[in-house]
């Protein structure tokens, strides 16, 4: 599957502007919090999700399973 690269400038205060179609995509807003990862060859970034609001997602979407949510984040997040 091909991505589309998006151009974009850093500003002198290090703040970046993620475009309008990439932050509807990712469901983000202005205020939202998210989490960045250094990598060998740039940076990540992705909407955060709390334990609890993760869990609150998941909550009725696998039926009769015994595995733990944050257990299922930690194995999703690799």
């Amino acid at each position: 599957m091909v991505k589309k690269m998006e151009k974009i400038r850093l500003e002198k205060q290090g703040r970046i502007l993620i475009p309008k179609g990439v932050r509807e995509k990712l469901g983000v807003r202005a205020g939202e919090e998210m989490s960045i990862q250094v990598e060998r060859r740039g940076i990540v970034l992705r909407a955060f999700k709390s334990p609890k609001d993760f869990s609150a997602e998941l909550k009725g979407c696998v039926k009769e399973s015994r595995i733990d949510p944050l257990t299922l984040k930690k194995i999703w997040e690799m």
